[in-house]
Formats: C-alpha cells, structure tokens, sequence
C-alpha cells in the first residue's frame, strides 16, 4: 500500500538568529532547518517540539502555522510527502544547540546563525529562504500552499 508521508519543517528565531542544522551524509545536503516525519498519532505541535529536541536538544513550542507544500514524485515506485512548516518559539533556558540532541539523530552540525548572514549567504540556500523572510517580514503574510517543491528550483 502506498501511503502519503507528513512532516514538520521547524523555523525557530531567537535574538535576531535562526536554527539551522546540517544533517550527517554522503550528500552535499547543506544546512537546512530542523524538521522531520509527523509520528503516527502524533500532532504537529508535538512533532515540532519533539523534531526540534531530537535534533538540537533545544526546547521549543509551535507559534503559528507558515506553509504547507507537497514533494511528489510520479516516478520509480513514487513518494508523496506534504510538508507543514511552522513558525517555533524558543522557550529554553540553555541556547546551545547539541548536534543530534539527546535522540543521537543523524545531526552533524546545529547552531544559531545572524539572521543578516542567513539572508545573503548562499551556504544557506537549501534553507528555503525565500519563503522564511517572506513569512517573517511581510505585514499582510497569510499561510499558504505553496505546491509541489520537486516542480520548483530549491526542493
């Protein structure tokens, strides 16, 4: 049976800094944000709070919806995934991210980057910039569908 895959994407702001992290491959993945599969039975808040931890060791809890998006891919035996990106605040005492958290997650690197630097550095591509600063700065910002990510230049 074919099923359809949910997962967070984490945008976490704090002091004029985003949450990034860089994920443990062979691969040039880069940074991205924290996020992962939505568990069965599992609400978003909780697996924004759980990705999050697992991944940083970092304490947070959702504040508003940002995004939805889909990835689907028609070919070889085909995968569908919708992404519900979030907006997070950070509600810890201790601001030092843990690579791979507590959950010894495939994490090779997390830390808060100025969000000056984010904007303009192209390390940070893969971090879907476009959409975060469209979300954190427009005035009249609504959350929105956003389509399919695999159609699009930086899935």
């Amino acid at each position: 049976m074919k099923a359809v895959r949910i997962r967070v994407t984490v945008v976490v702001v704090h002091q004029e800094q985003i949450l990034l992290i860089r994920e443990k491959s062979g691969g040039e993945i880069g940074y991205c944000l924290p996020g992962g599969n939505v568990e069965y039975l599992e609400g978003i808040p909780d697996a924004v709070r759980r990705e999050v931890w697992e991944e940083t060791g970092l304490l947070v809890e959702m504040d508003r919806l940002l995004w939805v998006d889909e990835r689907i891919n028609r070919t070889g035996e085909g995968k569908h995934t919708i992404g519900i990106a979030v907006l997070a605040k950070f509600i810890g005492e201790d601001e030092t991210p843990i690579p791979g958290g507590i959950e010894d997650e495939i994490i090779e690197w997390a830390g808060w980057v100025p969000l000056k630097e984010w904007k303009t550095d192209p390390r940070y591509a893969n971090s879907r910039q476009e959409q975060v600063i469209s979300a954190l700065e427009g005035d009249q910002y609504k959350p929105a569908y956003i389509g399919n990510m695999l159609d699009k230049k930086n899935p």
